[in-house]
């Protein structure tokens, strides 16, 4: 049975308060101010709500109305000339609706200037999510006229208020910790970071999926976001998509952590970036494609940075190396990552085909690699770690070993120049690869 209600609405700017408040209300949520010039603003209270109404209903048989979900509207325009609308929007009904809207922008006259169409999957009783609309080439917009539609008729069940997450605001980035406490999986959790001046104007944001390779933070599961800004910003705020199916499925078995040795290596570069390697040797016997995500940390036990990383696939006894870039961050001190398996991958292993020739010389190392298999070798790609006396990374470059195709065909040598800038005691190359897979 479905249940519609049609809201017309004139949302505007400058209302960034509120959406402190209802994040706070709908997510468990620790943030940490770890900037170097953090503000002098106190968090608000997270408000107390006592629901004494009856449960008795079906939530297909609860009608809900417009004025039980409170909405906040924040306009972006961005750089290249499109603005975009972030409209929060917290449940306070005793329903779960999944909600559809439309969106209208008019300029200063009131004149229609965009129009776009956004969608909810599934927000449950006391969550907080929202919609984006993208107006596209749009700017100058006055104000933004919203219609939702709320349907109780759902395909999906709520998971948002079973996320906790841990925020660290970095001077130029709001890393967020997400766990998921509850017994179901939590699918396609996006985290969007707005970052505000301190009119409550939003200067810049970002947004990405906190997910494994299953597109899901499992129960019990723990997973990490970078969100990046090249703004001044005086706050920032957080806010999530995201849905379940009802399911509690596991990792795929097969293989687990003490499948695998690793061996990691930190470089920071010249123009204040972070990169991290993890070396992996499979010593299971299964072909594995890994998934991984790092959270990064300063001495301090501060959380500065998340970054994803994988291997497309890894045979048994072969060695490959998983890359992590840190935008805008230095200081890392130490890594936890987290590694998720397939075992059954898309592609098929091809390194211990290679037959590798390392010649290094005082200013680079230069690799022939030689395909001694049946199958062309594709996107084979070498890591050049160059170590000083004490094994610390001082230069570092990568390059595909590949002809035309992406390819080493079956009995070809390719080689390679990587190049080092700094002085070096001793080099280490790695490798990624795959075959098969069309």
């Amino acid at each position: 049975m479905r249940k519609y209600v049609i809201a017309a609405c004139l949302a505007v700017l400058l209302l960034a308060g509120c959406a402190a408040a209802m994040d706070a209300a709908s997510q468990n949520v620790e943030i940490r101010d770890n900037r170097t010039s953090a503000g002098t603003e106190t968090d608000a209270e997270k408000p107390s709500i006592v629901d004494n109404r009856s449960q008795t209903d079906s939530a297909s048989d609860i009608a809900v109305s417009d004025e039980e979900f409170e909405k906040t509207g924040y306009l972006y325009e961005n750089p290249i000339g499109d603005s975009l609308y972030f409209y929060v929007i917290s449940n306070h009904s005793k329903a779960s609706v999944s909600v559809d809207g439309n969106a209208t922008a008019l300029d200063v006259n009131g004149n229609v200037i965009g129009a776009d169409e956004g969608s909810i999957d599934i927000i449950g009783p006391e969550e907080t999510s929202l919609i984006v609309f993208y107006f596209d080439s749009v700017n100058d917009i006055d104000k933004v006229e919203c219609s939702l539609d709320y349907d109780t008729d759902i395909h999906y069940t709520p998971v948002l208020a079973n996320l906790t997450l841990q925020q660290t605001i970095n001077d130029k980035n709001l890393t967020v910790v997400a766990a998921n406490t509850g017994t179901v999986n939590a699918q396609f959790v996006e985290a969007y970071a707005l970052f505000f001046d301190a009119e409550g104007n939003v200067v810049s944001y970002d947004s990405a999926y906190i997910t494994d390779s299953d597109s899901e933070i499992k129960p019990g599961a723990e997973l990490s976001v970078q969100l990046d800004t090249y703004e001044k910003f005086d706050h920032v705020e957080c806010f999530l998509t995201g849905r379940s199916n009802g399911e509690a499925s596991v990792a795929a078995g097969g293989v687990t952590d003490d499948d695998f040795v690793v061996k990691e290596y930190c470089y920071e570069n010249t123009i204040g970036d972070s990169l991290y390697f993890l070396v992996i040797t499979n010593n299971s016997t299964e072909n594995v494609g890994i998934d991984i995500n790092m959270t990064a940390y300063d001495a301090g036990e501060n959380v500065i940075g998340a970054a994803n990383g994988s291997i497309d696939v890894l045979g048994p006894e072969e060695q490959s190396v998983a890359g992590f870039y840190f935008d805008s961050v230095t200081g890392i001190d130490h890594v936890a990552y987290t590694m998720s398996y397939d075992d059954s991958p898309y592609y098929d292993p091809v390194l211990s085909d290679l037959e590798i020739v390392q010649n290094i010389n005082d200013k680079n190392v230069v690799v022939s690699v030689t395909n001694k298999g049946s199958e062309p070798a594709q996107f084979v790609e070498v890591y050049a770690l160059f170590l000083d006396s004490a094994g610390q990374v001082v230069s570092y470059e990568s390059k595909y070993v590949t002809d035309g195709d992406s390819e080493i065909k079956p009995g070809v040598t390719l080689s390679e120049q990587l190049d080092s800038y700094e002085p070096f005691d001793n080099v280490e190359c790695y490798f990624t690869g795959r075959k098969g897979g069309f």
